[in-house]
């Protein structure tokens, strides 16, 4: 039996312009690519998936532009975020190079346990890559992050991109959610004891 969690996951696509963010959206929300744009400034869609465990929520995703000119406006929209794919085309060193300050500024514009992932996107573009696999893990063990790699062209992996990002907000809250609920009734514990004594009481030893 399925049960729904709640509230709606919150997870954002940043990256350089031309990495490939809209068609890996259009592809995971559609299951086709619908000819593109470039985003201006921020869209997004929402989705409801179930987990690994059975477990329904609804997730709604932000596409935000690349271009220079918006990067502003995107990283208000990184407030309250659960998760965050950090997408580069891996034929591209220059859209690789800029991971390291849309990280910086991922990380001090969202809650410290907004869950990151490193996505090296176009990887059906072999004969043209610039990063190896092994650069960008390597970048992405130094920053504590997780990689995966996809082709939104060839479908390849971009359903494991975002289940995986999303099973991993879901562990991460309901840990917190146990820890609320284990304060909440240690709180109660102890005002329930406090309500049994009153000022007459009187203690010996």
């Amino acid at each position: 039996m399925t049960t729904t969690y709640s509230p709606i996951y919150k997870v954002i696509l940043v990256g350089d312009s031309g990495v490939g963010k809209t068609c890996l959206l259009s592809m995971y929300v559609k299951g086709v690519i619908e000819q593109t744009i470039p985003t201006i400034a921020v869209e997004f869609c929402t989705k409801e998936i179930e987990l690994y465990d059975g477990t329904k929520i609804k997730v709604q995703l932000w596409d935000t532009a690349g271009q220079e000119r918006f990067k502003s406006l995107a990283m208000t929209y990184y407030r309250k975020a659960y998760g965050i794919l950090l997408l580069f085309d891996v034929t591209k060193r220059s859209s690789f190079n800029a991971c390291k300050n849309y990280l910086e500024e991922v990380r001090i514009n969202s809650d410290k346990k907004c869950v990151i992932y490193l996505v090296g996107n176009k990887i059906d573009l072999a004969d043209e890559r610039q990063i190896t696999k092994e650069e960008a893990e390597d970048f992405a063990k130094k920053e504590n992050i997780k990689y995966i790699e996809t082709s939104a062209i060839k479908n390849m992996k971009v359903n494991e991109a975002f289940t995986s990002l999303l099973n991993s907000i879901y562990q991460i809250k309901k840990e917190d959610d146990k820890s609320k609920i284990f304060i909440n009734n240690t709180a109660s514990i102890e005002l329930k004891k406090s309500k049994n004594f009153n000022n007459s009481d009187t203690f010996c030893c």
